[in-house]
């Protein structure tokens, strides 16, 4: 099984517990499981599934899970809290494969732990509403990205990456060393939903693009905002991580987004009648 299969079915099971807590009132104990699942999209949003699984292949086994200091020094709101709760079901739980996905999210508690990334992880759930999808990196050219991605020995993967203003999914496979990246449309379904509902008719207005990128640096969106300008209406998204604003022209960003989906709908049908074929 890999990382990736691990953390999934662990993820599973924290979801039933969440639910569990839910259906019983815990709202509390419910946070804390949901703070857990929001451990997993991290380290997969970032990027650092394989360094998450070069740290389990170091870790020295026991029948009782190491804690990293770490968590114990740190003075957030949830990660101290989570592993009571971890180490409370371990003990609950008689069912070998239960267990070992607590392990795991223990193990990862230590890895976010030890690479001094609680504080990232805290703000990144009790602030998630209030993020854009997170893109790791940012290039003015596929030519820069490209060459960035052939010289990292091991990338982050999957992760987005931006070029320009636009997002691009990168894949890394460590097993045979093969990489990629394909354009992505991560903003425009959310662009689509706020449009529907009719563009602000007030909103900032900029002669010119530099205008509008200086306003924003001051004024950041949270995380997606519309602003006109020399009268054309753009959507501007905040890249938190990056601290910086991508702009994108509304009608623009609207029919590349329509012929993504009338792209995957051909290709959907196609490989049906493929299938059909096959069958016959």
């Amino acid at each position: 099984m890999t990382t990736y299969e691990a953390l999934a079915n662990a993820a599973a099971l924290i979801a039933s517990w969440r639910q569990a807590a839910h259906l019983e009132g815990r709202e509390e104990e419910e946070n804390l499981w949901l703070y857990l699942r929001a451990l997993t999209n991290f380290v997969h949003v970032t990027g650092q599934v394989y360094q998450f699984e070069d740290s389990l292949k170091a870790a020295v086994p026991s029948e009782r899970p190491h804690i990293s200091a770490h968590l114990g020094a740190h003075k957030g709101a949830f990660a101290q809290l989570a592993v009571k709760l971890l180490l409370k079901a371990l003990d609950k739980t008689s069912e070998p494969e239960q267990k070992q996905h607590v392990f795991l999210f223990i193990s990862l508690l230590n890895f976010i732990a030890d690479t001094g990334q609680l504080d990232d992880v805290e703000d990144f759930f009790s602030n998630q509403l209030e993020y854009a999808p997170v893109a790791i990196a940012h290039f003015t050219s596929h030519e820069e990205a490209e060459a960035w991605l052939r010289s990292v020995a091991e990338p982050p993967s999957p992760a987005y990456i931006l070029i320009g203003g636009e997002y691009h999914q990168f894949w890394y496979r460590r097993e045979d060393n093969t990489r990629g990246m394909y354009r992505d449309y991560p903003i425009e379904s959310e662009l689509e939903t706020l449009t529907a509902r009719g563009i602000p008719p007030q909103r900032p207005s900029f002669a010119t693009r530099a205008e509008a990128e200086e306003w924003l640096t001051n004024n950041p969106a949270k995380p997606y905002a519309f602003v006109s300008i020399a009268g054309e209406h753009y959507f501007a998204v905040y890249h938190r991580r990056l601290k910086r604003h991508s702009l994108h022209h509304v009608a623009s960003a609207l029919k590349a987004w329509e012929e993504h989906k009338r792209a995957v709908e051909r290709e959907a049908a196609l490989e049906a009648a493929q299938s059909d074929g096959a069958s016959e």
